[in-house]
């Protein structure tokens, strides 16, 4: 739990965020990230369950990656749209939430015994990087009715979110995909009407083509041929380009 308002955190108190802290600095995968992620809440807090849903974004749907604790491991490898559901709205709001009843959750499927829904009160939060929803961190909520358990996730899921995306994004060849997702955003801030004054396309390009020219050429230091080798063109195409988009090399 956490120290009382208005006073300094005690070193025993710190010492599992540290420790937590060093762990994710070295985890190169999502499981390890969980199951530091899980140690370090049952040991401050006493949970005993919980799970780890990420995005796929390409196919819209939220997918149960790791999962332990009696009552959740079963819902490992489960599937439901991103949108469905109470944690699907908790990733639509950017908000953390209580999940009333968790055996309703298309998510949490099968986690029912016997065909007897597991008794376990639920607490779940959203995993961003920025203004990118990830996934959802979802655990047993050891004191229902608490305000600190909520307060505790959301922090733990912010903690571990730049972690996720390291072991997950960090090695893939995400240049298209954040493209799209910038351009995405910054056309949906966009009027529609009045902003691209018929332009954007035209506008988008020049300032793709000239932020490529200038990176390429100060990593070859202008050398103008080694330049446009890196980029996939001829010398003249580049030598053209530089003066098009007016590039100064001084």
């Amino acid at each position: 739990m956490s120290p009382p308002r208005g006073q300094k955190p005690p070193l025993s108190y710190l010492s599992p965020w540290y420790a937590l802290n060093q762990a994710l600095a070295s985890a190169k995968e999502v499981g390890s990230i969980f199951s530091h992620t899980m140690a370090f809440l049952a040991e401050i807090s006493e949970v005993k369950n919980g799970l780890l849903g990420l995005l796929d974004g390409q196919r819209g749907k939220i997918v149960v990656e790791e999962a332990s604790g009696p009552a959740l491991q079963r819902a490992k490898g489960n599937k439901s749209k991103a949108d469905e559901g109470a944690c699907g709205e908790v990733i639509r709001l950017g908000s953390a939430a209580v999940i009333a009843d968790p055996a309703s959750e298309p998510l949490l499927r099968g986690m029912a015994e016997d065909g007897r829904p597991a008794a376990l009160s639920c607490i779940c939060a959203p995993l961003r990087w920025g203004d990118i929803p990830l996934g959802i961190l979802l655990i047993d909520d050891p004191h229902p009715q608490s305000e600190d358990g909520l307060t505790l996730l959301k922090v733990v899921a912010s903690f571990i979110s730049p972690a996720l995306v390291v072991a997950r994004w960090g090695d893939e060849k995400s240049l298209n995909e954040i493209l799209r997702r910038k351009l995405e955003r910054a056309i949906a801030r966009m009027d529609l009407h009045t902003e691209s004054h018929g332009s954007l396309m035209a506008d988008v390009i020049s300032l793709v083509e000239r932020t490529l020219i200038l990176t390429a050429l100060k990593k070859a230091k202008n050398v103008k041929l080694t330049a446009a080798r890196f980029l996939g063109i001829n010398r003249n195409t580049l030598h053209k380009k530089i003066k098009e988009l007016k590039i100064s090399l001084h």
